[in-house]
């Protein structure tokens, strides 16, 4: 959405919806105990039969997701085919995006966004700002243009204080290069619970700003649930090199060369040791700005660098696929779709549909 809102123009709203969990009705007989110092005198062992939702009920998020779409169905707005999250009106000219209580509302006419709002609010108690500086865990900062810098500074900097990395010496790439070279090592175990937390928050940085630490992540999160001295020593790495680049941003502008749907598609040949799967590594651009990423293992093992990059090839073909039906939600043209890759046995095999005797097994994709 910040994409459009940059290349398109739109006008962008945040709103943040109050005691989100706390509208939703109960559709299930829950008892919980009495509060401690409210207690019915005489009646302290009772419990009380819950009438509304509290956090902390497994219901809530199902049933506060139930309330948000009944509420702005009845305001005109569906959710799309694409994502559940993303909600438009008949006319495509206002598009909302919601996470749990936290959104962005953007369209061409403010005075049409501000009007939605007040009816909104008369619904869901909720406060709301143009423009914003930070959203969830993201910093914004806005140019005199209208681009945009994506960060997530904060998040680095707390996680590299709580990890003790700030006066360690940085490193240019994320990646230790021992961490794929042996098959089986035997080393010490370290603590599982401390280093899949700071998997869990570098997985975070990884899907929504940092993309180029997304193959490092996966590669350590494989470890999560017996890591060892040397995984937590290449997690350590990992950590010095996002300190050295902690001040770098994602940058959405309206300037881009690329223009439409463009993927980028790429497959490290049996890169993982054990099982010999390759890995498939995709980015898509839309105007030249990135909005989706992937790194994957691939669900067998490829025959050829030629069919490790056609199985890749395929899933951001697919990805694309799904990215057409989003914009077309939108209410964007996606007339114009191209996927670049490097592996001349990959081009003439898609151009030409040609097999030859280490091709012929492929299966159609």
């Amino acid at each position: 959405m910040l994409n459009l809102v940059v290349c398109q123009g739109y006008v962008l709203y945040q709103f943040d919806i109050e005691t989100a969990f706390l509208h939703g009705e109960m559709d299930a007989i829950v008892h919980i105990k009495q509060f401690k110092g409210f207690e019915v005198p005489g009646k302290e062992g009772w419990v009380r039969r819950l009438n509304k939702l509290l956090y902390g009920t497994k219901q809530a998020p199902r049933m506060w997701q139930a309330k948000l779409t009944q509420a702005l169905k009845d305001l005109g707005m569906n959710s799309t085919r694409a994502n559940d999250s993303l909600y438009t009106n008949d006319k495509q000219t206002m598009f909302l995006h919601v996470n749990v209580d936290d959104g962005f509302l953007i369209g061409k006419s403010e005075q049409e966004l501000l009007q939605f709002l007040k009816e909104f609010h008369t619904v869901l108690k909720l406060k709301y700002q143009r423009n914003p500086t930070q959203h969830l865990c993201y910093q914004l900062n806005w140019t005199p243009d209208k681009n945009v810098y994506l960060s997530q500074h904060d998040l680095i900097h707390r996680l590299l204080g709580d990890s003790d990395i700030e006066n360690s010496q940085t490193v240019k790439s994320p990646c230790n290069g021992n961490l794929l070279k042996e098959v089986e090592a035997v080393d010490e175990p370290v603590d599982v619970t401390g280093y899949q937390q700071v998997i869990g928050s570098l997985n975070y940085l990884a899907q929504h700003t940092q993309p180029d630490i997304l193959f490092t992540v996966n590669s350590l999160s494989c470890h999560s649930t017996h890591p060892s001295e040397r995984h937590w020593v290449a997690l350590k790495h990992l950590l010095r090199n996002l300190k050295g680049t902690s001040q770098l941003c994602m940058y959405y502008s309206r300037d881009g060369n690329e223009k439409g749907l463009v993927g980028w598609t790429d497959a490290d040949y049996t890169n993982d040791r054990c099982d010999r799967k390759s890995i498939s590594g995709n980015l898509l651009t839309y105007h030249g700005n990135p909005v989706s990423w992937t790194s994957k293992k691939q669900s067998i093992v490829a025959q050829s660098t030629t069919e490790a990059e056609f199985i890749s090839m395929n899933l951001c073909a697919k990805q694309i696929r799904w990215m057409t039906f989003l914009l077309t939600d939108l209410g964007q043209s996606t007339t114009k779709q191209t996927i670049f890759n490097d592996n001349s046995g990959v081009v003439t095999i898609s151009s030409q549909a040609s097999l030859n005797a280490n091709t012929k097994h492929i299966e159609i994709r």
